[in-house]
């Protein structure tokens, strides 16, 4: 079993991703909203790229079997019901409807990573999880998706955390991969501590985020792996 991680959305090239296992992971706070929601009761999850293709499709599927979500540098979409805080898609909101989802950088890594043979979605909150269920595979690789096409603290912690486990349970790890681990091995007793000096970190503490914040680093309180399907839905594995 071989373990790379890319370290923002931009670097996402075919061939770093066809035919591999791929787990894409957007801390702050795209994959961990859409692992809340399905956690949450949501039927699926509808990723795109821009605010017009979710119109599009609450449009063909009826305003009353869609919540529209996102955000465009942290702030809510005009015209959205929602913007990217985990605890907008709680069980009354989000129960067996379909979530349609555009975010800066998190939905966009996603569509770029669809030539994956898996194609899952990670976070701190299911990180125990994601671990399970890509054990055994002969090649994945961790998209750590940053912000902004930069790297950043969350997305790289959530990346190293999965890597360490998996070299724990026998994988080899890219040079990439073995960094990230480090990183988080290094600060394993109080990762938020580093997380909290990351740039998009500080945006969202400005921006009153600080719930989602303590929320999206908790690790391993969702049992839920959302998988990519051929029709380009997110649902539960």
């Amino acid at each position: 079993m071989n373990v790379d991680v890319i370290s923002s959305a931009r670097e996402i090239f075919p061939d770093k991703v066809e035919n591999k296992t791929v787990v894409v992971i957007d801390v702050l706070r795209a994959t961990s909203v859409m692992t809340t929601a399905l956690a949450n009761g949501a039927k699926q999850i509808i990723p795109v790229l821009h605010p017009e293709d979710a119109f599009e499709v609450q449009k063909e599927m009826g305003k009353e079997n869609v919540v529209l979500g996102g955000e465009r540098k942290a702030v809510p979409i005009e015209g959205f019901d929602f913007g990217n805080s985990p605890f907008s898609y709680s069980p009354e909101i989000i129960k067996d409807k379909t979530l349609v989802i555009t975010t800066t950088n998190g939905t966009r890594a996603i569509i770029n990573s669809k030539g994956a043979s898996k194609l899952y979605v990670g976070a701190f909150l299911n990180d125990r999880a994601i671990v399970e269920a890509v054990t055994g595979d002969e090649e994945v690789v961790l998209v750590a998706s940053g912000s902004h096409d930069h790297f950043t603290m969350e997305d790289s912690l959530c990346a190293g955390k999965i890597a360490y486990h998996l070299q724990q349970n026998g994988a080899h790890l890219s040079d990439v991969a073995i960094a990230m681990a480090t990183l988080y091995e290094q600060n394993k007793d109080d990762i938020h501590a580093l997380g909290s000096k990351g740039k998009h970190y500080k945006r969202l503490t400005g921006l009153g985020a600080t719930e989602d914040l303590e929320y999206c680093y908790k690790s391993d309180v969702l049992d839920v792996v959302p998988v990519y399907t051929k029709e380009g839905t997110l649902i539960k594995l």
